[in-house]
């Protein structure tokens, strides 16, 4: 059986295919030797039978050499050329309707952008998503200790400490916040099969990005965040990943989401725990007095209609590039580019979840997560459903951090799909080396 394995295994061209392609046949070959001994066979005679069913190794192994390499979704690829190239346009056009002096420049900074975030969402993509498995805890920690300094360094602006500058370059400190949802799914795995000790470790993790938006502070990052990373474990207790009672354990981690937020609110408004402009900013957001006015006010379904404020607005080619296309454009080109982004980002969902690996599934429904809900939240701002709040459009909003952060989970969604017939959750957890 080695033999037979050896030979097959080196008809195998991607060499992290190996390992799953031993795996599941060292385990079918087991099996039918079983079966073989079970009716009659002597141990080395039913060892025989088994690899002469599986037929020529030289032949098996092309054949699973063509079904076991790496896949790219040129669809997706494609679409995503093409919300890139739009973006491009779009930006442009918005630069000059509104600044004529500026708006090229501003453009063209936009346009490098784009095709530094397409080249880095390449990059990522032909990167071994399971190396997150594997070194869970060290990325992580490497990645709180980066933000950490980052928030030391960062300068107060308007406020807020969301922004760090280096040189002409502004890094958003929000932004990168985004990319918590897949470290976070990478952390679900390590503690895979730990119990209700794991769930607590889960649960635990999941304060700090609470913490670090709140210090901005950004309130509704915080909970964009907290909530991306509630949904990630509940869908790891769902599927049996810690091994215990999910509905109680369900209705104590949500009950514990919904009643420590409600606690810490009442301590803050009735104990006198906030500052005074806190009281202010929540009396202002509870009010909706920071509600944008529809898109759809004003606007017509072709063309252009009346102006509304936010076009004016510093954020309206990013916070509500919708609502400018709206008010420039018409109702349906701000329907055609919110269902495009929207279409793109549940194309990667779909496609990073057609492998059997769980990990990766789970790595790349996290990082879908990341895009979706800020994106339908983009869109609720617009549409004034909801109040105003720091959003953006991922790949069309006008913001270098986020749309690089856009695109990085992107790549990690498109490397998913890559390895889906390739790395084994074996592989996502630690290194073992195939048969030579």
């Amino acid at each position: 059986m080695e033999e037979y394995l050896k030979t097959l295994l080196e008809q195998i061209r991607c060499k992290k295919a190996r390992s799953l392609i031993e795996e599941e046949l060292r385990g079918h070959l087991e099996e039918q030797i079983e079966e073989n001994r079970m009716s009659g066979m002597e141990p080395e005679e039913a060892e025989k039978a088994a690899v002469l069913d599986m037929g020529d190794p030289v032949q098996t192994g092309i054949s699973l050499d063509g079904i076991h390499r790496p896949q790219i979704s040129w669809r997706l690829v494609i679409l995503v050329g093409a919300v890139s190239l739009l973006s491009i346009v779009l930006q442009m056009a918005a630069g000059l309707s509104q600044n004529p002096a500026g708006g090229i420049a501003g453009g063209l900074d936009h346009s490098l952008y784009v095709i530094f975030g397409f080249a880095l969402m390449l990059i990522v993509y032909r990167m071994d998503y399971s190396f997150l498995g594997r070194n869970a805890l060290w990325v992580t920690l490497g990645f709180i200790l980066m933000l950490l300094f980052f928030r030391i360094l960062s300068m107060p602006i308007n406020g807020t400490y969301i922004w760090l500058s280096i040189g002409n370059v502004s890094i958003s400190l929000g932004a990168l916040l985004y990319l918590w949802p897949p470290l976070y799914g990478a952390l679900l795995y390590r503690y895979y099969g730990q119990g209700y000790k794991g769930v607590a470790k889960c649960f635990l993790c999941t304060l700090f990005p609470l913490w670090y938006a709140w210090t901005f502070p950004d309130i509704g990052l915080a909970f964009v965040i907290f909530f991306v990373s509630m949904i990630l474990l509940s869908l790891g207790i769902i599927q049996g990943w810690f091994r215990i009672k999910k509905g109680r354990t369900l209705a104590v981690i949500w009950g514990a989401s919904i009643l420590l937020p409600a606690f810490y609110l009442l301590w803050g408004v009735f104990f006198h725990g906030f500052e005074a402009y806190q009281m202010e900013r929540l009396t202002v957001y509870l009010r909706g007095e920071n509600r944008a006015v529809s898109m759809l006010a004003g606007s017509r379904w072709f063309g252009k209609g009346a102006e509304m404020d936010v076009v004016k607005a510093v954020e309206y080619n990013s916070d509500y590039i919708l609502s400018y296309l709206c008010s420039c454009y018409g109702i349906l080109a701000a329907v055609f580019i919110a269902v495009l982004v929207l279409g793109l980002i549940f194309a990667a969902i779909k496609i990073a979840g057609k492998g059997k690996n769980r990990f990766g599934k789970m790595i790349g429904f996290a990082s879908g997560l990341s895009l979706l809900l800020p994106a339908g939240i983009n869109v609720l701002v617009n549409l004034g459903l909801i109040p105003g709040m720091n959003t953006f459009l991922p790949f069309l909003s006008k913001g270098n951090s986020y749309l690089l952060v856009s695109y990085i989970l992107l790549g990690l969604m498109l490397s998913v799909y890559r390895y889906k017939n390739i790395l084994s959750e074996k592989a996502c957890r630690k290194a073992k080396p195939a048969v030579k």
